[in-house]
Order: structure tokens, then sequence, then C-alpha cells
């Protein structure tokens, strides 16, 4: 007897110490049900609230959970299909881990929330009920309206602008283009771009010089922000485009962002314009070369003739005319004066040694002539590379250039120094003018300030350009300037077959 009292103590104890436990536990898991940031319901099968924390009495702005026992969770759905939804899932698949839904909150106001769900059966088996969580994601989803309303904003503007824009991130692919890059460059969606690289697209001639540039913009050094290239169509044709870019960072990679603007027509515009400027100059010189040979034909037949006739009539003047002899030598010399002046203003209309003996050795007596009229000023000049004529485009522009740069300097630098370089490298001429006067100051489209000083410069970048060549002007107060001038020596502008070897 003593035995069994003894055993059944033994079990009593036992029972009680896992109660005790059983107890703890509950307590533990209750404080951790009331004190839960998160929202927590429990209902019975039919969907009335048996159970909620204070989290979720807060959720719907009840001041007590008395308030909500008993209420059916439908009523807060704000759309009775998803409730029905809800449920289906529910009873399905037994758990329901994220749906979206909205509710009512006691004021009315529509909340958007996100719910999690868990069928709960009791000791025999049979359904009680569900529990589960539900997230407040109403200023989530506030926030992804502002979003995509913002993103449909620029979306908006990207689609329809003027320009070509573009994005570009690993290796160099197009990650994004718009509609207007899209049809610039010939296709009909973008299917054919994204994933491409950037290189592909651009003309193989122009390729080295927009890596370069490319590589600069990535070394922060400073470089054009924007610059003409080609690029090649679809159906294998191409386009002048001025490209703007941009590093920056796109979701969490780095990216350059730019856009293309179509400057096709204003190339087309600019050759047009240099085709008129290379056939004006060329009529220009054409003119002072007839106006020259009229000149030096009739003007110097005429007063030769004349120089003649006064010698014949000075023999024929007795010493003891000496009045008569002194007129005519007055005249006979003032002849000569008048011709030597009409040879000088014609050899700087067109000199006839450029035509029969080119470049090299006109300048050479252009500088000869200068340092004998002009000594004052010391000129040096040096030719190199000039192993046969240049075409006769290329020289005139060239002597002009000289002629105009010497001028330059005599108008306006007070100079004592020039320094003049002609360098042939082939493919390309390189000119190079430099003074020690004083200087001026450069405005931003590259001429001087005091447009009277520009006018001669002009005409030099015009004969430059009719040339698809490049002009540089370098100038820096009280310490002289510089003209660089580059000419190619290419198809319209290649060498004379005929050449005439000068060194």
């Amino acid at each position: 007897m003593d035995n069994q009292y003894k055993k059944l103590s033994a079990e009593l104890k036992k029972s009680q110490q896992q109660c005790l436990k059983i107890q703890k536990s509950e307590e533990k898991y209750r404080h951790l049900f009331e004190k839960s940031p998160v929202s927590i319901y429990i209902t019975d099968k039919n969907g009335a609230i048996l159970n909620i924390n204070q989290a979720c009495v807060n959720l719907f702005g009840y001041g007590s959970s008395n308030l909500l026992s008993g209420k059916s969770i439908a009523t807060f759905f704000v759309n009775q299909e998803d409730w029905k939804q809800y449920i289906a899932i529910l009873n399905q698949n037994g758990f329901i881990s994220e749906f979206e839904t909205r509710l009512y909150h006691k004021n009315q106001n529509i909340i958007d929330v996100k719910m999690t769900a868990a069928i709960r059966d009791s000791l025999t088996g049979k359904l009680s009920g569900y529990e589960g969580f539900i997230i407040d994601i109403t200023e989530l989803k506030i926030n992804e309206k502002k979003h995509l309303k913002s993103e449909e904003k620029y979306r908006t503007v990207l689609e329809n602008s003027l320009a070509g824009i573009y994005m570009f991130q690993e290796g160099g692919k197009f990650s994004y283009v718009n509609s207007r890059l899209i049809k610039m460059l010939g296709y009909e969606n973008d299917d054919h771009i994204l994933g491409k690289p950037f290189w592909e697209f651009i003309h193989p001639d122009d390729q080295e010089r927009v890596r370069k540039r490319g590589l600069a913009r990535e070394k922060a050094e400073i470089y054009p922000r924007h610059y003409p290239f080609r690029i090649i169509k679809k159906d294998g044709s191409t386009l002048w485009i001025d490209m703007r870019a941009s590093h920056a960072t796109y979701m969490g990679q780095p990216a350059v962002v730019g856009n293309f603007i179509n400057i096709t027509k204003i190339k087309q515009a600019e050759a047009q314009i240099r085709d008129l400027s290379r056939k004006l100059i060329n009529v220009i010189e054409e003119e002072k070369k007839s106006l020259a040979a009229d000149l030096h034909d009739e003007f110097g037949q005429a007063l030769t003739s004349l120089q003649f006739d006064m010698e014949k009539l000075q023999q024929k003047i007795n010493d003891e005319t000496k009045e008569e002899m002194r007129i005519c030598n007055r005249v006979i010399a003032k002849i000569s004066d008048l011709a030597e002046n009409i040879r000088t203003f014609t050899s700087k209309l067109r000199p006839d040694l450029l035509d029969h003996l080119g470049l090299v050795p006109t300048l050479e007596w252009y500088v000869k002539d200068f340092k004998k009229n002009i000594p004052e000023i010391k000129m040096t000049f040096q030719a190199m590379g000039f192993k046969r004529r240049l075409a006769s485009n290329i020289e005139i522009v060239l002597y002009r250039i000289f002629q105009e740069s010497v001028n330059n300097v005599l108008k306006h630098s007070k100079a004592d120094q020039i320094d003049i370089k002609l360098t042939c490298s082939h493919p390309k001429i390189f000119f190079s003018c430099m003074d020690n006067g004083k200087g001026f100051k450069i405005a931003e489209n590259g001429f001087p300030k005091d447009d009277a000083m520009g006018i001669g410069l002009l005409s030099m970048k015009e004969r430059t350009d009719s040339l698809n060549g490049k002009f540089e002007l370098k100038s820096t107060k009280s310490k002289g300037t510089t003209i660089r001038v580059e000419l190619p020596v290419l198809k319209d502008n290649k060498y004379e077959k005929n050449t005439n070897p000068h060194r």
C-alpha cells in the first residue's frame, strides 16, 4: 500500500512539474503574442475573431480587443472577392505565405495589408479555425504609387525626347535605349540593340577617337562634354551624331548615360558651305590671277613702250636744251617707278613664281624681299619634307595664310621676331607662324575680342575649312601669338603628278 502511495505521489509531482512548464511556456508565448509589433489574429472556422494582439487592435483603430472579439474578419475586407480567394487558397493549401489585400479601418479609411495564415486544428483533428499575421503596407503602397507615377513621368519624357537617349553598363553593352534612338538606328524595336556593345554602332574610322575620349572621361580628365562622330544604321548607312555622356550608377552598378542628337543635316550643310567657300576662293583667286596678268601685260607693255618713246625723244634733244633733258629724265624715272609698283602689286595679287616654281620658292622669295624692305623685324622660315609640288589649290591656300599671317603681325602685333615653319609629313601639311608681339585676349569663339583684328584670321580659317583642315589660334597678352594650320593631302587634295622638286 505504501509503495502504491509513493508511486502515485511521484506521478502527481511529475504531472505538477509538467503543468508548471506548460504554464510558463504559455505565459512566455502569450507575452510574445501580446507584445509582438506584428499584428496577430486567431479566428474560428467561420472567420469570427477569437483573439488578436494589441498590434492588431491598433491596426484596425480600436481601443480594446474586446470590441473586435466575435466580429467576422471577412467584414474588414474591402473586396469580398479577395476574402473568398483568401479562404479558397487557405483551404486548398493549408497555409498562405503572402496575400495582399485592402482592409477597412475603424474610421472607414482603407489600409493596404499583406496577410499570412495557417489552418489551426483542434486536438481531435477537426478544423477549429485560422491564425496568422497582418502587416501594414499602406506606406509602402503609397511610395510605390509615387515611384510609378514618377517613373511614368520620366519615361514619357524619355520616350518623347527629340534626342536618342541610351544607357550602357557592364562590357559597354546597351541596357536602355529610347524610341528616338531605336528609330534613329533604323530598327523597329530594341530587341536588336539591347545587350549589344556600344562600339558595334560606331563607324570604324571614328572608333579610336571615341575610345580615347571615353578613357579620358573615365579618368576625370577635362574633355569636351560633347563631340561629333558617325554611327552605323541597320541598313549600313551612316549618321552624324553629337554625343553627350556622363558616368552614373544604376541598380548598384556603374553605367554611362547619354544622348545622341542627329546632326547629319548640319554636317551636310557644313559640307555644302565648305564646297561653296572653296568655289568662291577659287573664283577670287582666278580673278586675282587674271587681274594680275592683265596689269602685267597691258600696263607693263604700255609703260615699256612709253619708256622707249621717252628715250628716243631724249636722244633727239641737244645738249643746249638742258631743261627739256631734265624733264625727260624725271618722266623716265617715274615710268620706271610705276612699272616697279605694278610688278609689286601684281606679285601680291598672284606672284608668277607660285605658278611657275611652286610654293616653297615663292615663300623664300617673299621672306628675302621682306628682310630687304623691313630689316627691323627678324624673320626665320623653314620648309621641310617637300620632295615634290603640292596641288595648286593647297599651294594657294598656304600662300594666302602665310601672307595674311605676316600682314597681321605688321598691322597689330608690334613684334620684332617672326618664326614660320612649313612641314610636309604625308598625309598632312603643318604650318605655324609665331611672333613675340603684344598678344591679345581671345573670345569664346576662338578669335580676338577686337573684331577689327579678327577679319584676317577669319579669312585664314575659311580657307583652311575649305580644304577640310584645322585652324588653331593661341595668344597671350605680352607673350605673342601663334597660328597653326593643319591640312590633309588626300583624295581631292592629292599631290600633283607633274612634280617639281624644291629640295
